[in-house]
């Protein structure tokens, strides 16, 4: 267990977590109203933090590769507004993820959770998205333009690559906090499910993009020009 998951465990110790309750020996509770507290912040927090896990899950392991096998293979008109679109939506919904991983952060007391690998992982995640759909569109109009990918394309597809790897590792490795602490740990089925939903998805994402490229691969050697405008993101 790690330093920072026994500083959660003594914390919530000391509110009366872990098996103490009115009128226990715990040496460190604060009384009867101290735990009344404490268990509405329990109750509170149990949903914060399952709705911090599910809104989370859903952006990185269902959201934001959909998306991205959708441009892959996907071949009607409009089709890079569409995943745009469906990007950004993926993105607001792991910001309303990101907004309640802050709050349990902030509400368990005595504890700094921000040297725990989940939250540092999460910000950093957090940070690098603010610039794909910056990227996004300096590839669409510089590829409009020039046919080819540029050095933005290159950062578009790579930046999408590693955040959505690093989103759906950070799934699982916020799981494992929640069972080091005990804090609303997982049961052994909901870790199975996440992890094996989670690799379909990232397979068949890379699966989507291994065929994208060789179709794009296939028109170059074809035609030796750039293909039709057809953009190519992640």
């Amino acid at each position: 267990m790690s330093h920072s998951s026994k500083a959660i465990l003594l914390s919530l110790a000391q509110f009366g977590y872990g098996g103490y309750g009115p009128g226990s020996s715990n040496p460190y509770s604060g009384g009867s109203g101290s735990n009344s507290q404490f268990g509405s912040f329990l109750e509170d927090g149990q949903k914060k933090l399952i709705a911090h896990g599910v809104l989370a899950a859903l952006a990185f392991v269902i959201l934001f590769p959909v998306g991205s096998i959708l441009i892959r293979l996907g071949s009607f008109r409009g089709i890079w507004l569409v995943h745009g679109l469906f990007q950004i939506f993926a993105y607001l919904v792991y910001i309303a993820a990101f907004g309640l991983g802050i709050w349990i952060v902030n509400s368990i007391p005595y504890v700094n959770l921000l040297d725990n690998y989940h939250p540092i992982i999460g910000i950093v995640v957090f940070c690098l998205l603010f610039f794909q759909p910056i990227l996004g569109l300096l590839h669409h109009f510089q590829f409009k333009k020039h046919q080819r990918r540029t050095i933005w394309s290159h950062g578009h597809l790579w930046l999408g690559r590693i955040v959505v790897t690093l989103g759906i590792i950070n799934g699982g490795l916020g799981m494992l906090l929640a069972t080091e602490t005990g804090f609303f740990a997982p049961s052994r089925g909901q870790i199975i499910a996440y992890g094996v939903v989670a690799g379909i998805m990232w397979v068949a994402w890379v699966a989507a993009s291994i065929v994208g490229e060789r179709k794009r691969a296939r028109g170059l050697q074809v035609t030796q020009e750039p293909p039709p405008y057809k953009e190519q993101y992640a």
